[in-house]
């Protein structure tokens, strides 16, 4: 790893807001609420218009309009936001080849010894923001720092459409100030038990004692201290030759809602597919992670004798795994993540004992490319 990293992370503003007024510009300006309209819609972007009422992502629709009632609520666009999303990435990628993709509308960048090429990293930021802009009609905020954990929370900080720089050596006191609940990961659960100790801010938690804080947090909390400190030494995983394929969401709201939990993880599994397959490999195992309300995280696998790529095998062992886990401990649950792993070639996977699923993989293959050819609406799995 480099010892002078500088990250930028990029996340456009509102994506799902942004994109539909990128196409109607007369939505500009006008309070927004994308998501599904039915009785168990879920708010899947709030235009910052609306976030003043209150209404945040995740939270049920019903909810959300009785805090906003003149709110428009539009039904998503996945074509257009997937078209977005890849011209975002590629021209990030035009940058620099050091590319993590994180979401649709979210990447971290290492743009560390590019000012030979661009000039000053915020010349760089800028170039990026403006053709963000002007060739996609969205926005993004660029935070800059030596690593990914300031990035993140340098652009969050500064959006909408906007960019700061944490310099190396000034991300403890950039820090310090803030509430601890601007630590990713650190949920109302979290901050409560933080408060009893007297925690408010990042800088009371970097300073704070580690063994009086385990009491309280357990073995996280040295992790904790060191983050609230800005110190994060994690590597982008940026592409080559993966082992692992793993796609995760967090919740604004945590969430003990079955049907929005097992949705989440038949969406996030069949992306997992979709990129797996993309890669012309299989998989041997799913693993499932859940991080609750309080910070805990549990994470489980399942390794079966059929090698796979297709979709409902993939749903099918999330699910499975889903169940397990809230079996084991029933709390409101703040992130999910997906994951397939132990990647290979097929005919490496073959032997006496193995076997693929042909159906499930043609099926697959067959709704990708309906998916790529007419939006990403435009075809779904029935519910079993």
């Amino acid at each position: 790893m480099a010892a002078d990293r500088t990250i930028f992370h990029v996340d456009i503003d509102a994506f799902f807001a942004a994109a539909e007024r990128s196409v109607d510009p007369d939505l500009i300006g006008k309070p927004l609420i994308i998501g599904g309209s039915g009785g168990r819609g879920v708010v899947a972007c709030a235009s910052y218009e609306v976030r003043p009422f209150g209404v945040r992502s995740a939270m049920p629709m019903s909810r959300a309009l009785r805090l906003c009632p003149n709110a428009l609520v539009i039904k998503p666009t996945h074509g257009l936001y997937s078209k977005i999303s890849k011209s975002f990435m590629e021209i990030l990628g035009d940058y620099t080849p050091d590319v993590q993709v994180m979401s649709v509308d979210e990447a971290y960048m290492d743009m560390t010894g590019t000012e030979g090429l661009y000039g000053p990293h915020e010349k760089a930021a800028q170039a990026i923001k403006k053709r963000v802009h002007d060739e996609l009609k969205v926005t993004a905020s660029i935070g800059i720092a030596p690593s990914r954990l300031v990035a993140k929370i340098a652009s969050d900080e500064r959006k909408p459409d906007g960019m700061f720089t944490v310099a190396r050596g000034d991300e403890a006191a950039y820090l310090a100030p803030m509430p601890v609940r601007k630590l990713p990961g650190i949920g109302p659960r979290a901050a409560e038990k933080l408060g009893r100790l007297g925690i408010h801010t990042l800088g009371e938690l970097a300073a704070f004692p580690e063994g009086p804080l385990r009491r309280e947090m357990g073995n996280q909390s040295p992790r904790l201290i060191e983050r609230a400190k800005g110190i994060d030494n994690s590597e982008l995983s940026t592409g080559g030759k993966a082992k692992s394929i793993s796609s995760e969401t967090t919740f604004h709201e945590d969430s003990t809602d079955r049907v929005f939990l097992n949705k989440t993880v038949a969406d996030l599994a069949e992306g997992v597919g979709r990129r797996l397959r993309r890669t012309g490999k299989h998989a041997r195992s799913v693993s499932l992670k859940l991080r609750y309300n309080d910070f805990t995280t549990l994470t489980r696998h399942n390794t079966p004798h059929v090698s796979f790529d297709g979709d409902a095998r993939i749903v099918e062992i999330a699910t499975a795994l889903l169940d397990a886990t809230l079996k084991q401990r029933n709390a409101p649950v703040r992130l999910i993540g997906v994951g397939v792993e132990n990647l290979a070639e097929p005919a490496a996977q073959l032997s006496l004992l193995e076997a693929v699923e042909p159906d499930d993989s043609a099926l697959s293959s067959t709704l990708d490319k309906i998916r790529d050819r007419f939006g990403e609406d435009s075809v779904s799995r029935g519910p079993g």
